[in-house]
């Protein structure tokens, strides 16, 4: 029989329960008595193509255990230009620790990676079948319903924002907005809609990249909402952009450009509240959860940790049917399919993004329809809430003896 070793590769950025996956392929392949070892990349892409790994065999039951309720990416994550020199450096790699399956967990870059390895592996005729595995908080991959990650951080946007809701309303500090990850895409800013019952109930406004921004108009919601209930929440997506597709705000340092030059996002949430009170003559805080998003265990949605799992274990029994170039694809919730996963090929998932759809985005401060909601709800589960309680006064009563003037500066 020949010899069968399996490798992993986590890249990108972390998730709440990227190493769930890790832990449920290394169960999986184990499990299947059909590899002898079981490889990890150190640091992703840049770390196998100098040939770092890790040797996850002998992991123990406590071991995975402790891997399922870590936050992060145990081996080193990594965004990672492949060059052509690394393609050719990565196949030697394989070819020297007899690795014959190979998975790669990972977003929009990851399985352009995995398909350019794939392309590769099939012009030299090697005997390497390549798997994709979906992990992102952007929840922008193609060809699947979602990726495992964003239900964990889209649960942590939407209770934040509930909980920010409480803390704004409380103080003469009326205007808030809150920055989220998701770089082009919409999906988590949108996610902080998820427990909003009524139009008085916070976000109040939702700004998403797939709807080009115009300053004026922002600035004319955030005075009407003020005008009209002294306070106003407004949540952005770190993307944002203008009608001519650029970025309303982005870092201009070189020096905080990523691995892949592109610049870091991040920031607009500032730009906007300079905005308001250079305007508006408001006071305005911005708030930017930044990576505690993609990080907090407290807010692990359990759709997610189940979608992480069986992708890890989908990966796996792909490989061992045959599959190559293909990545997992779950299938939506409601689905009466038998199964709850498909195969897709990589090439109609490399570099490409998914934004919300459009039939699910309409006119309005918070621009989401339905359809939305029906799919956020069950992934994120439910959530704490806070209802405000309407206290009755102690007399005398300040609104019966304070003066118009004293009034005025009392948000109602």
């Amino acid at each position: 029989m020949t010899e069968r070793n399996i490798l992993v590769v986590q890249a990108g950025g972390p998730t709440q329960v990227l190493n769930t996956s890790l832990a449920a392929i290394v169960e999986e392949a184990r499990g299947s008595g059909a590899f002898q070892q079981i490889l990890g990349a150190r640091s992703a892409m840049r770390g196998l193509a100098k040939g770092q790994v890790a040797d996850l065999t002998g992991l123990s039951a406590q071991d995975l255990r402790v891997l399922r309720s870590t936050p992060g990416a145990a081996l080193g994550a990594s965004r990672y230009q492949l060059t052509v020199e690394d393609l050719t450096a990565i196949l030697q790699h394989l070819e020297r620790l007899r690795v014959t399956d190979l998975l790669l967990i990972g977003g929009n870059g990851t399985m352009h990676a995995a398909n350019q390895l794939a392309n590769r592996v099939q012009q030299e005729g090697r005997l390497i079948r390549i798997v994709g595995v979906p992990k992102t908080v952007d929840n922008d991959l193609e060809r699947t319903d979602r990726s495992p990650g964003y239900a964990s951080a889209a649960r942590y946007i939407a209770q934040v924002t509930c909980d920010l809701a409480a803390d704004v309303r409380s103080m003469p500090q009326p205007v808030s907005i809150l920055e989220t990850m998701g770089r082009s895409v919409g999906w988590l800013a949108a996610a902080a809609s998820a427990t909003k019952g009524d139009e008085a109930e916070a976000p109040h406004i939702v700004l998403l990249p797939e709807r080009p921004f115009v300053l004026d108009r922002f600035l004319g919601q955030v005075d009407e909402c003020v005008m009209r209930r002294g306070w106003c929440v407004v949540v952005v997506a770190e993307g944002l952009r203008d009608p001519q597709g650029r970025m309303v705000y982005e870092v201009e340092d070189p020096a905080q450009a990523d691995a892949l030059k592109r610049s870091i996002t991040g920031g607009v949430a500032q730009y906007l509240a300079d905005r308001v009170a250079q305007h508006l003559q408001l006071r305005c805080r911005s708030e930017k959860p930044g990576l505690l998003g993609r990080s907090s265990m407290q807010h692990v949605a359990r759709q997610d940790r189940e979608d992480a799992e069986l992708v890890g274990q989908a990966g796996v029994r792909a490989l061992l049917e045959g599959g190559a170039a293909r990545m997992v694809s779950l299938r939506p919730l409601q689905s009466t399919q038998s199964g709850e996963y498909d195969l897709v090929p990589l090439i109609e998932v490399a570099g490409r993004e998914r934004p919300i759809p459009g039939e699910w985005i309409q006119d309005g401060d918070v621009p989401l329809a339905a359809p939305f909601f029906e799919y956020i709800r069950p992934l994120i589960g439910q959530l704490g809430s806070h209802p405000q309680i309407t206290l009755p006064d102690y007399p005398p009563s300040f609104r019966e003896t304070a003066s118009e003037e004293e009034r005025k500066h009392v948000i109602q």
